[in-house]
C-alpha cells in the first residue's frame, strides 16, 4: 500500500514463521477468576504450594476491574506475575518453599503501592491465603473528578436487606463461593428488582459458573433498567468476545465506552474484538488499544504485546519492533523479558532481510 515499506509476503511469512502470536490477552473475562501462573524461578525444594489472595480498596470493598498482581522472592526478582478477577481474586501455582511478597504496584492515583510477606513451608502441597488492603494515595496527590466518574448504580439507595444480600454477595464472590455469591444477589434483587449493581454482579457470577446465556441475560436486564450504566455493557462485551461474536461485542463495549470511557479494559476488549471481526479493522483496533494503553499505564503494559502481533499482522515490523522495544522499557522486570528480548532480535534480524531484499 502507499505510504508503507514493501515487504514480499515471502519474506514476511519466513519471518511470522519465527514469532509466537500471543494470544490477546490471557487474562481476559469478565472479572472471572484471578489466573495462576507456574513459578519459572521453582527450585523444587519442598512441596509445590498455592498462594490464593484478595484484594480490597481503601474503601473496604473489592475493587471493579482487575488489579496487577505481582510475585517476588523476599532476597529479590520477580517471580511472576498476574491479574486479579474484578472482586479481587488471585492466585499462584506451583510454588516451592520459600519467603515470597506479595506487592500491588500504585494505580499512581487512588492507592498506594501495598505488598504482604507469605512465608511457604512444609513437605507436603499447601495452600496459603492472603489479604491485601490498599491504603488511599497520600496527600498532594490530586484525583480528578473525570477520572472516576459516579455510576448511576452508585447513586441507588438500596433498601437495607437487599443491601445486606448484596454484600454478603460480594463477600461469597472473594471466597470464590460463585454458587452461593449468586443466590445471595438474586435474594437482593427480589427486594430490590432495579438493584443495578446486583444485576451485574450476579451476570458476573453466572459467567464464572459458565452459564453464558444466563450471564447475558442479566447483563441485558441492567442495561434495559439504565443504559447510562456502564458495567454491564462492558462485561456483555467481554462475554461476546470470549464467544467470538465480534459484531455483537463491538457494539456493546462501544455502548460502555460511551457511558463511562474510563475502563482500560474496555478499550482493550474493543481492541481485540476489531483486531478479530470477519474483516479486521486494524487502524480502529489500534486506537482502542493504545487507549487501554493511556489508561491502565503500568498495569495493562502487556498491550504492547497485542500491538505487537496487530503489526506483524499488517506487515509492518517496524512498528512491531518499537512496541517489543517499549514493552522492555516499561515493564524492565517482567517475567517474559528474555522472552520479548529473543523475539526483538528477530524482528529485528526479519527488518534487515527485508531492506536487503527491497534492495535487491
Amino acid at each position: 500500500m502507499a505510504g508503507h515499506p514493501v515487504f514480499p509476503y515471502k519474506a514476511f511469512t519466513q519471518a511470522l514463521s519465527l514469532f509466537i502470536i500471543l494470544s490477546a490477552c490471557a487474562a481476559q473475562t469478565l472479572a472471572q477468576g484471578g489466573g495462576g501462573a507456574s513459578n519459572p524461578n521453582s527450585s523444587g525444594r519442598g512441596a509445590s504450594h498455592t498462594i490464593r489472595g484478595k484484594i480490597f480498596m481503601p474503601s473496604g470493598n473489592p475493587p471493579d476491574q482487575r488489579l496487577r498482581v505481582v510475585l517476588e522472592l523476599n532476597t529479590g526478582g520477580i517471580v511472576s506475575e498476574v491479574f486479579s478477577d474484578s472482586v479481587g481474586n488471585f492466585e499462584f501455582r506451583s510454588l516451592s518453599n520459600g519467603s515470597y511478597k506479595i506487592v500491588t504496584p500504585s494505580d499512581g492515583r487512588v492507592y498506594e503501592t501495598a505488598q504482604e510477606t507469605v512465608e511457604l513451608y512444609g513437605n507436603f502441597a499447601r495452600t496459603f491465603t492472603v489479604q491485601v488492603y490498599l491504603k488511599e494515595k497520600g496527600e498532594g496527590i490530586v484525583v480528578k473528578s473525570r477520572e472516576k466518574i459516579v455510576s448511576v448504580a452508585d447513586l441507588q439507595q438500596a433498601p437495607k436487606e437487599a443491601k445486606k444480600n448484596y454484600d454478603s454477595g460480594l463477600k461469597r464472590a472473594r471466597e470464590n463461593k460463585p454458587e452461593e455469591a449468586v443466590a445471595l444477589f438474586q435474594a437482593a434483587v427480589r427486594i430490590f428488582p432495579e438493584y443495578l449493581a446486583a444485576i451485574n454482579k450476579l451476570g458476573e457470577q453466572l459467567a464464572v459458573m459458565k452459564k453464558p446465556a444466563e450471564a447475558q441475560a442479566a447483563f441485558e436486564k441492567a442495561i434495559a433498567i439504565n443504559p447510562k450504566f456502564a458495567l454491564p455493557h462492558i462485561n456483555l462485551g467481554i462475554l461476546f468476545v470470549e464467544q467470538k461474536r465480534y459484531d455483537e461485542a463491538i457494539v456493546a463495549l462501544e455502548n460502555g465506552a460511551s457511558a463511562d470511557d474510563t475502563y482500560p479494559v474496555s478499550h482493550l476488549k474493543l481492541g481485540e474484538a476489531l483486531m478479530s471481526k470477519q474483516s479486521p479493522d486494524y487502524d480502529r483496533a489500534e486506537k482502542e488499544l493504545t487507549r487501554a494503553l493511556e489508561l491502565g499505564k503500568r498495569d495493562f503494559v502487556y498491550v504492547r504485546q497485542i500491538l505487537f502481533n496487530l503489526n506483524l499482522r499488517r506487515q509492518r515490523l517496524d512498528k512491531a519492533a518499537e512496541q517489543l522495544e517499549a514493552y522492555l522499557k516499561e515493564a524492565p522486570d517482567a517475567p517474559d523479558v528474555e522472552q520479548v528480548r529473543q523475539r526483538l532480535d528477530k524482528v529485528k534480524k526479519a527488518l534487515e532481510q527485508q531492506k536487503a531484499t527491497t534492495k535487491d
